[in-house]
């Protein structure tokens, strides 16, 4: 018996409204986890080289991981993968909650959506049913709205993953919500979802996760639990104030981006108290936790009155929300940037690339390249909450400036023109997150090199999970988290490790804060029991760059490799910043990646895997169509 996966996908052709049901591969599975790690595999070869990202060529894919829905905690969460409407590469962004877990048990490892449907529609699927149902009466409503519909509908129990109007307008930095404000935001894959008119996915459950080896499994459950109850790595932040707490320090130390990345927060921000936790913390007004999660770190927060007031609790800002909306824009208001992150749950907006995008037109106003006459009559001061707040709802609805907003910065920038793109922070159409490279160098590494660019959660942030140098005494991993910012060498075994790790962690459903407060041996253990392979750290590190490489040729056959990407001059600190604490830092991104591609063994001008490279993965197929 393979325990953690139910065996089964279902291919929906929203054309036709047919539904086939194709049995898992369980050799595939063993090479490529689960996640995204599968849906690489499977999309290489259903989508086309060239397929328009909106267009009925493309593929929407929402899998959850082998670990998904079992009695651990840290494993709630699920993945979309396709083609990405941002960046014309490979997309996937995952969200937790208990969807995932609903997914797994409806009797599924995934659903994979082709073509595009007449009318809007939603998928329900469950233990003795897969059925696309009509949305006409959905289409339109944001996701709070959809989510309370269906669960009307359906009974309190039925977990939704959807789109609001953002995806239905076909946003490029349109993400997929679920528990009213999980978004799995990157890529713009809601814009996908809304190109097939699919607007929701209703997964009711009804079967139980296989497992190889329950008794083993149980004791992996009590031990992992009490290591998180026990302040193991992040665990002290993440079980008390989440992400949140991290707002301040991260505007202190340099790690936030200011000013749409050409400020500093001593000159720009002046004082960052209105950051502090306990500023944010007097708006929450109940708090949660995942399926079957022990970290219990949802918190809602309520704004009651005033120009920013909710409709209803909504899920509190993270970081990296925060960042964009506040250090980004120069805005230390606490409630209007609440209010911005209620709005884009509700549309269906990328938080980042939303921000990004409202910090980028600041920047074009302060510069003259726009004027109130372009902005519907906004004054785009840095700091200006209200204005920030109006842009984000124009975003949401696509009007006025918001219509030019709404497909990222990249776009924007291009369509202004006049000198824009100087301000247009992004690596292949994706805006950069709140995890500043002047501030940890390898960053900019790894928003370069991996197949979905400007992703914070790759490699981790460069953080290392508990036992993990322990483990692998001949890695030098005290880089880590701006530990040296002015040292560009002996960072790429690291690198390279967290890199593979991390692909794993996707793959397999993990959290990544539970990956980073649990000693690294969860993954293979956990993993060993719940399946009943045996599998130790080492496989699971090929694994991960199996995965890694896999989604890297869906880029390359598109003729995008790593170093075919640009990456945004200010950012690595060209000019260097005058003031604060990353002051004079410009970073040597050029040795940083000599370095990588010489540990990765991909050519040093382009970034393409060798051949013998490829060969060790088990991927020599791949060779002729990525020229490795």
């Amino acid at each position: 018996m393979v325990g953690g996966y139910m065996g089964r996908y279902l291919f929906v052709d929203l054309t036709r409204g047919q539904i086939t049901e194709q049995k898992l591969d369980y050799s595939l599975a063993r090479k490529f986890l689960g996640g995204y790690g599968l849906a690489a595999h499977l999309l290489y070869e259903k989508i086309r080289k060239g397929t328009d990202p909106l267009g009925e060529g493309n593929v929407f894919g929402v899998l959850a991981g082998p670990l998904t829905g079992t009695s651990l905690p840290l494993v709630s969460r699920y993945t979309i993968a396709g083609k990405s409407p941002l960046t014309g590469l490979w997309g996937d962004a995952n969200s937790r909650g208990f969807f995932g877990p609903f997914l797994k048990f409806s009797g599924y490892d995934g659903l994979f959506f082709f073509g595009k449907s007449p009318a809007p529609v939603y998928f329900l699927v469950g233990q003795k049913k897969a059925e696309l149902c009509p949305a006409q009466d959905l289409w339109g409503q944001d996701t709070y709205a959809t989510e309370d519909l269906l669960k009307a509908r359906h009974g309190k129990k039925a977990e939704v993953s959807c789109i609001g109007p953002a995806g239905e307008k076909l946003s490029k930095i349109a993400g997929v919500i679920t528990a009213k404000g999980k978004a799995a935001a990157r890529s713009g894959l809601g814009a996908l979802m809304g190109s097939k008119r699919l607007k929701a996915v209703v997964a009711l459950g009804g079967m139980e996760v296989p497992v190889a080896r329950p008794e083993a499994l149980e004791e992996l459950r009590q031990k992992y639990s009490k290591q998180i109850k026990d302040g193991y790595g992040f665990a002290p932040s993440y079980t008390t104030t989440g992400t949140p707490g991290y707002i301040e320090v991260g505007a202190g130390n340099g790690d936030s981006p200011v000013k749409n990345w050409h400020g500093a927060a001593v000159r720009d921000l002046g004082d960052t108290s209105p950051y502090k936790y306990d500023n944010l913390a007097k708006y929450i007004v109940k708090k949660g936790t995942c399926y079957k999660c022990v970290m219990g770190d949802w918190k809602h927060v309520l704004v009651e009155s005033g120009p920013f007031a909710l409709q209803e609790p909504a899920h509190i800002p993270e970081y990296e929300t925060a960042s964009a909306f506040g250090s980004y824009c120069c805005n230390t208001n606490i409630e209007s940037i609440i209010k911005c992150n209620d709005l884009c749950n509700r549309y269906g907006l990328d938080t980042i690339s939303a921000g990004s995008a409202v910090a980028f037109a600041m920047s074009c106003f302060e510069n003259g390249i726009i004027t109130e006459k372009d902005t519907d009559g906004i004054a785009l001061t840095w700091g200006n909450s209200e204005a920030i707040v109006a842009l984000v709802e124009k975003m949401g609805r696509r009007e006025g400036i918001g219509e030019l907003l709404a497909d990222g910065v990249r776009s924007a920038a291009e369509k202004i023109g006049g000198g824009a793109e100087k301000y247009a922070i992004h690596v292949g159409g994706q805006e950069l997150p709140a995890h500043d490279s002047r501030f940890e160098p390898s960053m900019a590494s790894i928003y370069l090199n991996d197949a979905t660019p400007g992703r914070h959660g790759q490699a981790s942030q460069y953080c290392v999970p508990p036992l993990l140098a322990e483990l692998k005494k001949e890695v030098d991993f005290s880089f880590s988290f701006g530990n040296k910012r002015d040292v560009y060498t002996g960072r790429a075994e690291a690198q390279r490790i967290l890199s593979n790790l991390d692909h794993c962690v996707n793959s397999l459903g993990m959290c990544l804060w539970g990956y980073l407060s649990t000693e690294v041996t969860f993954m293979p253990e956990c993993y060993s029991a719940v399946t009943g392979w045996d599998v130790d750290l080492d496989e699971l590190i090929t694994t991960g760059e199996r995965i890694g490489t896999m989604r890297l040729a869906f880029n390359i056959r598109e003729g995008v490799s790593p170093a075919a990407l640009k990456y945004p001059e200010i950012a690595r600190g060209s000019p260097p910043l005058a003031d604060g604490p990353t002051k004079g830092i410009t970073v040597d991104l050029a040795k940083i990646n000599e370095e990588y591609y010489r540990v990765m063994d991909w050519d040093p001008k382009t970034g393409k895997p060798s051949g013998k490279r490829l060969a060790s993965l088990g991927l020599e197929h791949l060779a002729k169509a990525i020229g490795g």
